[in-house]
């Protein structure tokens, strides 16, 4: 099973939804309005060997990407994170300390409140995050929006965070700007939150790689997508330590944490007027459920990112 297939078995599981939830499993987060307000809560987990290397990633380093990419799941929906709560265990007390004091430096970065959690003795280092986040106006941006005739942009760069793990794989100095985009991402919040208000029609954050997370856009919105991979935003280190691979490294590698936008043209234009960080359109939105990659208009096949349960 892959865990896409896993999620889906999951959500099966489930009962009906109350009427306060205005959107159940599938999208980077839930969405529970209370009163006039409406809050998204996620839920992320790190484990030692699955998701970052023994004996090279710090625990407090541990700590601080598991809150980031919970808030780059609120980022996603166009949310503002606000509360977290946090468990974690490991074999020794003293790296859940560690683990914990990296969780307190990313609350206090990302403008978030720790509430709390639980500890408890592990097999190895695990820490998992839970987060609620604000939605400014109510209206939450989701994966199922994307039309065709939409274009498809990402904020930011791509293949950083997986170049960081190859240069910490190999222990290659000189790439510490990339292990670095791999241990503590830059989630896009106020990116997300622009975009939202420009109305673009669909977003999600880049946490398994552009070739799976845009078709869990595609899929969801019922539309396919073509994406030009000599269109994709690398930056120079990346070429230097991927080489020949560098385009296939960026579009199947994750964990960059960059948001994915479908929107029309002149909204995408506008919100790279409000921007800070660059915002670079990849493809288009077509009829169908395709999801194909070209390269000089020739197509790439076999792409595909991270997923949990065949890595």
């Amino acid at each position: 099973m892959r865990e896409l297939d896993v999620v889906r078995a999951i959500g099966g599981l489930l009962p009906a939804a109350p009427e306060e939830v205005l959107i159940p499993v599938g999208d980077d987060c839930a969405a529970v309005r209370f009163g006039e307000a409406v809050w998204v809560a996620a839920a992320d987990m790190l484990v030692e060997g699955h998701h970052f290397l023994p004996g090279r990633t710090s625990p407090e380093d541990v700590g601080y990407k598991a809150v980031a990419v919970n808030v780059s799941d609120v980022a996603a929906m166009g949310g503002v994170p606000r509360f977290v709560l946090c468990s974690g265990g490991a074999p020794e007390a003293e790296a859940v300390l560690r683990c914990f004091r990296g969780v307190v430096e990313a609350c206090a970065s990302f403008g978030v409140y720790p509430l709390g959690g639980d500890t408890t003795r592990a097999g190895a280092l695990t820490v998992d995050v839970a987060i609620l986040g604000e939605v400014p106006g109510g209206k939450p941006v989701l994966r199922s929006g994307a039309v065709p005739g939409d274009l498809l942009a990402v904020t930011g760069e791509l293949g950083a965070a997986a170049a960081g793990l190859l240069a910490l794989q190999r222990e290659e100095a000189g790439f510490e700007r990339l292990v670095r985009r791999h241990l503590r991402p830059e989630p896009r919040v106020r990116e997300g939150l622009e975009a939202a208000l420009l109305g673009v029609h669909a977003m999600i954050d880049l946490s398994d790689g552009l070739a799976t997370d845009a078709g869990h856009l595609c899929e969801q919105s019922g539309v396919g997508c073509r994406v030009d991979l000599r269109r994709l935003p690398i930056a120079g280190d990346v070429r230097r330590l991927a080489g020949g691979d560098a385009e296939v490294l960026a579009a199947t590698g994750g964990e960059d944490y960059e948001l994915l936008i479908s929107a029309p043209e002149q909204t995408l234009r506008e919100l790279a007027r409000r921007i800070s960080v660059p915002l670079t359109v990849v493809g288009e939105v077509v009829e169908g459920g395709e999801v194909s990659f070209h390269r000089g208009g020739e197509p790439v096949k076999g792409l595909a990112g991270w997923d949990h349960f065949r890595a």
